[in-house]
């Protein structure tokens, strides 16, 4: 309905603007937006005309994979997604009227005039509204406090291109643009986004999640990023990949077409077997022109075997620039505490041979909507940005760390190692505590004196017996 709305909108300005047919139109909408119209059938597949049928059900449906093979490119998964979601088998004479309610909902709107943010946010709420159910099912959602931090943590600068590898709903490449367009006080910013995801149905997802967002300039590629990216390389890399995946070593990815993204940076950057976690960081790395961002597991920072030799390798070669550690209990699925890594292949001169640990375990509210959770509040936010953007140390939360006490440390990088939050100091009143001192004697002394007398009329009592 929205995106039928914005099309709508784009055919009218033009025919007033270039006093043209409905048909050129059409087509100049088509190019600058998403096709809806099938010129070889001469039809449109929008809101408008789908609903005209006593079908409606159907034909939104039908109408939906009939888009998908217009803008193969875009949507062309679409299809997929209707399958899946099982939508026509969803239609019975049961649930039709619950449709049709639906349907007269979204006819009474014109979504022409709102905001693109604004029914992208909706999209992004509906995701958020089963993101706990589908954190049972083992993914992983990011909170979206947790995105916009690691967003300004990179600050992407305009004219520049952002990755995903692991893009799920599409949320870190648009909060990117989101950053920007607010960084240039509104102006729309030139910025590439590109993500790619395993998951089908999900990429799909994201591409409607973009589209509503109204980002034009964007690809979302569908497959597995380890062992076969379809991506260039980006100025910045950013995500939030599965945690501890397991089934990646030197027997996949050792394969020739992806070998040297796990040997360039490390000799030997094979992962174990049960977990990916570095394997990722070296591919975000390998494709990264300037920074990277990831969230990884805590456990990542100090296991040993041969994750210790790939933090080593990168410590070695100074690509660490900051590791953040996260208050526990903010992700979905799981109440681990997760870190932000930031990496830079070219740090300023006064960051060289150093990384900056920030211990922000304590930097959380509790979630207004899931009792369960805690949540970046914006204060901790800035508080944490302005940390690494000074890269200075902090009192029990930041310190700035020589490579030469990391070596001393086995390269271990677990935050805590370094700094952990400075224990809140009691203020006292001293006139205030010396009088509650004073009561308390007094009160001891009364209880004494009671004590002695019972003790008196006791012996008196015997004495007399």
């Amino acid at each position: 309905k929205a995106v039928s709305d914005k099309w709508n909108k784009l055919v009218e300005e033009f025919k007033t603007r270039e006093n043209c047919s409905d048909e050129e139109a059409y087509l100049v909408a088509n190019v600058d937006y998403l096709t809806l119209y099938d010129e070889k059938e001469g039809r449109l597949y929008t809101w408008d005309e789908v609903t005209k049928s006593r079908e409606t059900i159907k034909e939104i449906a039908n109408a939906m994979i009939k888009i998908s093979k217009l803008n193969p490119e875009r949507l062309g998964r679409l299809e997929k997604l209707v399958e899946v979601l099982g939508f026509l088998g969803f239609i019975s004479p049961d649930n039709m009227h619950v449709l049709e309610e639906v349907v007269e909902l979204f006819n009474a709107y014109d979504f022409a005039e709102v905001d693109y943010d604004v029914i992208g946010d909706a999209y992004q709420w509906v995701l958020l509204y089963f993101a706990p159910e589908k954190a049972k099912e083992g993914e992983i959602y990011t909170p979206r406090e947790v995105i916009r931090l690691i967003v300004r943590l990179l600050d992407p600068e305009d004219g520049s291109l952002v990755l995903d590898p692991a893009c799920g709903s599409g949320a870190m490449l648009i909060e990117s643009r989101d950053y920007l367009v607010n960084k240039l006080s509104g102006k729309a910013p030139s910025l590439e986004l590109v993500g790619q995801e395993r998951n089908e149905i999900i990429a799909i997802i994201a591409n409607m999640n973009l589209i509503l967002h109204g980002i034009p300039d964007y690809k979302i590629y569908v497959g597995d990023s380890l062992l076969n990216p379809r991506f260039d390389r980006a100025d910045y890399v950013i995500a939030n990949p599965p945690w501890n995946q397991d089934g990646y070593s030197e027997d996949n990815l050792g394969t020739s077409r992806v070998r040297s993204i796990y040997t360039s940076l490390v000799p030997n950057g094979f992962t174990p077997k049960n977990t990916a976690d570095w394997a990722w960081v070296q591919l975000m790395l390998h494709y990264a022109r300037k920074k990277v961002g990831i969230v990884l597991d805590q456990g990542a920072l100090f296991r040993g075997g041969k994750e210790k030799g790939i933090r080593k390798g990168l410590v070695e070669r100074d690509f660490i620039e900051a590791v953040i550690l996260l208050p526990e209990k903010l992700f979905y699925n799981t109440g681990a505490p997760g870190i932000i890594m930031v990496l830079n292949r070219d740090k300023p001169e006064e960051r060289k041979n150093k990384i900056l640990f920030i211990n922000a375990s304590q930097e959380f509210e509790k979630h207004p909507e899931i009792k369960r959770l805690n949540r970046l509040g914006e204060e901790h936010i800035r508080k944490i940005v302005e940390a690494y953007r000074r890269f200075e140390d902090v009192d029990g939360f930041a310190r700035v760390v020589p490579l030469s006490e990391v070596r001393e440390k086995d390269y271990n990088l677990n935050v805590t190692l370094y700094v952990f939050p400075r224990e809140e100091e009691e203020e006292i009143e001293l006139a205030k505590e010396l009088e509650e001192l004073h009561e308390i004697e007094l009160r001891e002394k009364e209880a004494i004196e009671r004590a002695l007398g019972y003790v008196r009329e006791i012996l008196e009592v015997m004495r007399g017996g």
